[in-house]
């Protein structure tokens, strides 16, 4: 054997499960040792399976599972998208033989990026930790609800705000929810978090981005006319109190993803967006 390979994906979806079983052979054929995964496993802390790299094979929320799965000791993962592709998953379902091929021959390239160490402080002790790799979003549970927060950034008070949340999110995340909720786009690789308030109250708020070296700090104020709930990447959530601590760092390395030969970033973009590319952009 070569070597060992997990492939991560969705047993429920047809589609994943034939394309699965097509890779298994194809990797078997070149003498990996693969193993499958079940990506709604990886959201609840499986045991982590040994393995030299890992396939992902679904969309960008398959690629998040996979990618905390192997966040305390990463490995590289070739994300592959059931569709055309997504800001993540840049090869298609059409192209995973040739990027198999290309990368077990050493000609694909291995990016690494960074991800969110969040960490929930109350009393003074660490009650819940999680790993992030779009983003931790500190918001009401319910529909249409103001919260209340002050923010500290890098060891300095910043402010209260009141609105519907917070949204702290990496370079790979900035195009998923901040963007969506008016943040800017950063190149995946960049070491740097994103911070962008959720319909502030005041209008003061703007989003920024912040250096990778400063902590955030989110508290939970009193007078809450909602719970308010933390959610890491959409999948994974934590009930708050009052005077709760949220504590976000970056951390660097913390995902590495095989890169596809066919296409970059900014064509992604380009593509997702509808940017024409012309003088009527």
């Amino acid at each position: 054997m070569k070597g060992k390979t997990v492939i991560v994906y969705n047993p429920t979806n047809d589609l994943a499960s034939e394309i699965s079983l097509d890779i298994r052979d194809w990797l078997e054929v070149h003498g990996y040792q693969v193993k499958p995964c079940d990506s709604h496993q990886c959201r609840v802390g499986g045991a982590v399976p040994d393995a030299d790299f890992a396939v992902s094979l679904g969309g960008d929320g398959t690629f998040l599972s996979c990618a905390r799965l192997f966040a305390d000791a990463p490995i590289p993962i070739l994300p592959i998208h059931l569709g055309t592709f997504g800001f993540i998953t840049e090869v298609t379902q059409n192209e995973w033989p040739d990027a198999l091929h290309s990368w077990l021959g050493g000609h694909l390239q291995v990016e690494e990026r960074m991800i969110l160490d969040v960490s929930v402080i109350r009393d003074g002790k660490n009650v819940a930790g999680f790993k992030g790799v779009n983003d931790a979003v500190v918001s009401a549970s319910g529909i249409s609800k103001i919260v209340r927060l002050s923010l500290e950034l890098g060891g300095f008070e910043a402010g209260y705000f009141r609105g519907d949340g917070m949204i702290l999110s990496t370079p790979t995340g900035s195009t998923a929810y901040s963007m969506a909720a008016g943040g800017p786009i950063l190149v995946p690789t960049m070491s740097a978090l994103v911070l962008t308030p959720i319909c502030p109250f005041s209008l003061s708020w703007r989003p920024m981005v912040i250096p990778e070296r400063d902590s955030v700090l989110i508290k939970v104020e009193t007078h809450q006319r909602a719970d308010v709930l933390l959610t890491v990447d959409g999948q994974e959530s934590f009930q708050l109190e009052v005077s709760d601590v949220v504590r976000v760092i970056g951390q660097s390395a913390g995902v590495k993803v095989i890169k596809s030969d066919k296409r970059v970033f900014y064509d992604v973009v380009r593509s997702k967006l509808g940017w024409s590319g012309g003088p009527h952009a």
